[in-house]
């Protein structure tokens, strides 16, 4: 059994260290030039569209709220999306989503959650023209699942998004599609 004593007496030592810990620590790497990319998507977004039937549920008009922010540090753009509960809509989905890029791999990345349990990661190349896309899996429905988001820029204050997922025949279906304007 560990006296009293002795265990203050080490977390003591333990605050007293952190000072030279971090003193010591090297300063974290600067956000790579490539994040600059993800700046489109600060700010506030007002969007509408439909989530088309699947097997979650029946095709409905969304209204959402999107907004973006540079995050941890300015490493990471962090977007939350958050769907309006109407008579159509009555269980709104909402998510978190954090955007970044992987200076090794030289690769965007984007990490989900979600008010259903489910979570993404997807990769992407960035803006190709007007268009990001990202792809990977999805997870939540008990398996996994191949998505793709696709952002398709309208200008400086327009995107519309388009959600893919692949069912098990592997054959991309949309789930969802929005149109946002930047504004307050």
């Amino acid at each position: 059994m560990v006296k009293p004593f002795f265990s203050g007496t080490i977390a003591v030592l333990a605050l007293m260290s952190m000072p030279l810990l971090a003193k010591d620590a090297p300063a974290p790497p600067a956000p790579p030039p490539e994040l600059a990319q993800l700046a489109f998507f600060e700010g506030t977004w007002n969007c509408t569209g439909k989530t088309f039937a699947n097997p979650m549920g029946p095709e409905h008009a969304t209204v959402a709220t999107v907004h973006g922010a540079k995050a941890v540090g300015g490493m990471w753009t962090h977007v939350t999306y958050d769907e309006n509960k109407t008579a159509a809509n009555p269980m709104p989905f909402h998510a978190g989503v954090y955007m970044g890029y992987d200076v090794a791999k030289k690769i965007f990345v984007e990490n989900c959650v979600d008010t259903f349990g489910g979570y993404c990661t997807q990769t992407g190349g960035g803006w190709n023209g007007d268009t990001m896309k990202f792809e990977g899996t999805s997870n939540g429905t008990g398996k996994p699942a191949g998505v793709r988001d696709t952002f398709t820029r309208k200008g400086a204050n327009q995107v519309t998004h388009t959600g893919e997922m692949q069912g098990d025949d592997k054959q991309w279906i949309k789930t969802d599609e929005e149109a946002c304007h930047k504004g307050k």
